[in-house]
Parts: C-alpha cells; structure tokens; sequence
C-alpha cells in the first residue's frame, strides 16, 4: 500500500511539474509573439533512424523578420531591445529556445556536437545551403549564435534566473528573465493602452492562455513590480490560471 501511494504521489508531482512547464512556455511564447517572431513550440528533431524517442527537442523555434513592424494610432511600438540587438536591420533573426521554470539553461542535446541535432534542425530551418552545415553547427556548438550578412541563428534560454555558469561557457548566449519578461510587458500595455480598450472591446479575450489572464490582470496593475509578481505567481500556481 505504502508502495502504491508513493507512485501515486510521484505521478501527481510529476504532472504538477510538467504543467508548470507549460505554461512558463506560454509566457515565453507571448513574449516572443509580441516582439514579432512567428513561431512553432515543441519542436522536436527527429532521429535518422527508427528509434524509440526522439533526438531532442526546442521548446520554441521562431523567426523574426528585418522589417517586422507593428504600428498602433500611427506610432511604431517598441520592441525589446534585448531582442532587437541580437540582430542587425537587414538580418533575419531564427532562434532556438530554451525555457526553463528556474535557472535558465541549455539541453544537453544542443551542445553535443557527436549527434548531430544542429544539423537537423539548421536543415529544416532551410535558410542555408547544405555545403554551409557543417560550419554553422560548428558555430553553434562553439558559441551558441552563427550569423552571415543576412541571417543570424541564435540560442536563447528563459528561466526565472540567468545562469552564470552557461555565461562563462557560451559568452554568446541570449538568457531572458521572467522579471525581464514581465517588465516588458508592463510598459508595452502602458504605453500602447489600444491594446487593451476600455469600450467594452475585450480584445485579449480572443488571446489564448498567459495573454488572456495577463490582459485581465493589467487593468488593476499598479506598477512593473505587479507585472513581475503575476507572471512569476502565473507559472507556479495553477489557481492563476483557473481564475482568468
């Protein structure tokens, strides 16, 4: 009995983890939305051959074009400029990224260049010619961020803190917070309030997950530390979410 009650509790936090990495992956993926990457999440890399279990797989893959614009009552919204400085005006900026609850990091797949999975997933991106593989995989591997005059590849890892370690070792890495995350999105919404009508247009009712229950949420924040508190509160309870 004892036996089965310890599967049981394992089971239940097992899915209580696995929930809660879902949806520090929708705040992840709203965040990238609003910055105008179109994106696929859960993008596994599958194997050459017939086998069990995949390679790996990015918990998003997306794409952010040189001439993304959005433009609201004639004023261009402001992108994250940590976003926006990973690539130059006329490149087009494809990431791989990595979302973590706590500590960000990379998966152990990525970085091992014996499989082979940049490869993959740089083919299927298909911004390059195949005498080019090899060379961007290796830059990958080595640092994390390949680029040429008109794209760059880069490897980005959200979690609750920046890992200071994966720092020393890929001095190219990208790493986004969740306070980073939130303050971004406070001052997106303050400052483009069209975004959120007060005329009874409920325009984030339309928006799935993370964006409904933070559009709710914004009109009785106060300030970015609010913002900052909700996401973090967003990932770790699922009352958040059952209430928006």
């Amino acid at each position: 009995m004892a036996e089965s009650d310890e599967r049981q509790a394992n089971l239940k936090e097992h899915n209580r983890q696995r929930r809660r990495a879902e949806r520090a992956e929708q705040v992840a993926r709203w965040y990238f939305r609003l910055n105008g990457f179109l994106s696929i999440p859960g993008f596994v890399v599958h194997p050459d051959v017939v086998r069990l279990n995949p390679m790996t797989e990015a918990d998003l893959i997306a794409v952010r074009f040189p001439h993304s614009r959005e433009v609201i009552a004639g004023r261009p919204m402001q992108d994250d400029e940590r976003l926006l400085s990973l690539a130059r005006n006329q490149q087009t900026l494809f990431l791989l990224v990595e979302v973590k609850t706590d500590l960000c990091n990379i998966n152990g797949p990525w970085s091992n260049a014996d499989q082979g999975n940049m490869q993959r997933v740089i083919r299927r991106l298909g911004f390059a010619e195949d005498d080019q593989m090899e060379d961007i995989a290796a830059s990958m591997y080595r640092e994390l961020r390949w680029e040429d005059q008109n794209t760059v590849l880069q490897y980005v890892a959200v979690g609750k803190r920046k890992n200071d370690g994966r720092g020393r070792q890929f001095a190219r890495l990208a790493q986004v917070t969740w306070d980073e995350i939130a303050q971004f999105l406070y001052k997106r919404f303050q400052q483009f309030p069209e975004k959120l009508p007060s005329d009874g247009r409920l325009i984030h009712e339309q928006w799935p997950d993370f964006g409904r229950a933070y559009g709710r949420r914004f009109r009785r924040m106060k300030s970015s530390r609010e913002s900052e508190e909700f996401v973090l509160d967003y990932i770790e309870n699922e009352r958040v979410l059952r209430a928006s």
